[in-house]
């Protein structure tokens, strides 16, 4: 009998033994809860080896320490609520309170589009009257006003779970926005400020690290984790083990973990309500140059002992080479000479390559020297008084985790990436005109990959790719570029079929749970 064979065996002989006797379970402040004495030895090993996370890291020569998500004392065993309701059926008892009542002043001010219209409804009827799921939706879709629709609605107590102080900063401009009436708290080091409050704001890192009195979230109904791809960590999870409230909702556009992670959160939060991942609507232009350079050493790919690049190193290398780095003030300067009304954003890994650019376009007056930082550790002032400057220099890291500055058109990625979703969504919340991505495409191999899955991420939404190389670039004014075609060609069909059958098969399954709850119909105003 195979691996396979034998988990499977196992997981059904334990639940039929589990379901034939008769159980004490609850849903209470720290999970679903089992009483030990209803399991017998082969049960609680199968539920400490499930439920023992082992991430893993390609090509890492060391993987990371496995750690536990489950909790036990000597007459209990606590679970995610997710995978205790698929493995055991639902909790016998709900020890989860429902959560204090919004103030009658919180009504939702502002009006949604049709597609959230529909997202919040698939929600409210997945989730009946308490539960949990994910929403999976690209940026610039809404989520943060979606969230806080979903809020009002539920009429519940809410705590907002952000990983950085700027995002707890957007929830609060959007509060102000569409809540008006909201009063709201905060959970920050030693801020708790949480009594009378509809909405409170914390901090994922002080909610993971901090002990705080059992019923502290006693009185919150709603737990809206934002950037929920982060909470599959091993530090981070600890925050769902502590708060467990009657309603649950995760808000990410990249749900998917590379090192299999996904699975955390959704043992805790219930799988994917919406996955929103239509090929876009914008307009977008692509200006991809090929970053050619008569430079041996540059040019080189190093490797480490196992035969692998070493990336690090390689996006040191790019980073530092200053021919390089002149080459896209170069580039910056002549687009903004061709449309002086942009608004640009520099992404990069590597703060040096920031640093450099930053003082470049400030000292030479480029863009009337109109640049700024948005970096992490940054003061919420300077962050605000860097979203209107003509230039902002951004790490892919701020990008990735839900910036919102809805002036942006252009991205110019400064370094090489694979996945520029988030990145490239940073620019589709301008209404009009088309978004521009200045692709600087390098030629070590590596770098080459990477270009790949690019543009066939830009096929696939459809986007309009122009290519040349900075050898021509710099040779010819205006400069002359040559369309993809060979990437059009190739993607277009796959692309226009890719409404996806994944997308409908989670959109079904969803209808199909609801409507065996009987749950199909809650109105949305």
């Amino acid at each position: 009998m195979d691996t396979t064979t034998t988990n499977l065996f196992t997981k059904s002989h334990i639940i039929n033994n589990f379901m034939n006797t008769t159980h004490a379970t609850y849903l209470g402040p720290r999970g679903y809860t089992i009483h030990k004495e209803n399991l017998d030895e082969e049960e609680r090993k199968y539920i400490r080896s499930e439920l023992t996370i082992r991430p893993y890291i390609p090509k890492a020569p060391v993987q990371p320490a496995a750690y536990p998500i489950y909790r036990e004392s000597p007459l209990k065993m606590y679970v995610p609520r997710y995978f205790g309701i698929d493995a055991y059926g639902p909790p016998e008892v709900n020890k989860i309170g429902s959560g204090d009542t919004l103030n009658a002043a919180v009504s939702f001010q502002g009006e949604m589009r049709d597609y959230q219209k529909d997202i919040v409804r698939k929600y409210l009827n997945s989730v009946g009257p308490g539960g949990g799921g994910l929403l999976d939706v690209d940026p610039g879709k809404g989520k943060t006003v979606m969230a806080l629709y979903i809020l009002a609605q539920l009429r519940r107590k809410t705590l907002v779970v952000v990983h950085k102080s700027f995002l707890m900063n957007q929830w609060i401009e959007r509060i102000e926005q569409f809540l008006p009436g909201a009063r709201v708290g905060r959970i920050q080091g030693q801020i708790v400020d949480i009594e009378d409050k509809d909405i409170v704001l914390g901090m994922l890192q002080s909610l993971s690290m901090k002990e705080y009195p059992a019923d502290m979230f006693d009185s919150f109904g709603l737990t809206v984790f934002d950037e929920v791809h982060h909470m599959g960590a091993e530090v981070f999870c600890q925050c769902m083990m502590k708060v467990t409230t009657l309603y649950t909702l995760g808000l990410s556009g990249t749900m998917q973990r590379k090192d299999g992670l996904t699975k955390v959160f959704k043992m805790f939060l219930g799988d994917v309500v919406h996955k929103e991942k239509a090929v876009s609507e914008h307009r977008v232009i692509v200006k991809a140059i090929n970053y050619c350079v008569d430079d041996a050493a540059f040019n080189e790919t190093e490797y480490d002992y196992r035969g692998n690049p070493k990336f690090s190193t390689m996006i040191s290398r790019v980073c530092d080479y200053a021919h390089r780095s002149e080459f896209i003030l170069r580039v910056l300067q002549r687009e903004l000479a061709e449309n002086p009304e942009q608004q640009v954003m520099i992404l990069a890994h590597n703060k040096s390559l920031l640093t450099y650019l930053h003082k470049a376009i400030e000292h030479r007056g480029i863009a009337g020297g109109s640049v700024g930082y948005y970096v992490g550790g940054m003061k919420e002032a300077d962050l605000k008084a860097s979203e209107s400057r003509k230039v902002i220099i951004a790490t892919y890291a701020m990008a990735s985790e839900g910036l919102d500055i809805k002036t942006l058109t252009t991205l110019v990625m400064a370094s090489p990436k694979t996945d520029v979703c988030q990145s490239v969504g940073r620019i589709l919340r301008v209404k009009q005109g088309r978004p521009l991505v200045i692709d600087i495409v390098d030629q070590q191999d590596i770098f080459r990959n990477q270009w790949y899955k690019r543009r066939a991420y830009y096929v696939k939404q459809n986007y309009d790719i122009l290519m040349t190389d900075s050898p021509t670039y710099d040779a010819h004014n205006p400069v002359e570029w040559t369309p993809d075609h060979v990437a059009k060609i190739k993607g277009l069909n796959e692309a226009k079929e890719s409404k996806t059958s994944k997308t409908k098969a989670v959109e079904d399954e969803a209808n199909a749970k609801a409507k065996a709850k009987g749950w199909i119909g809650i109105p949305i105003m």
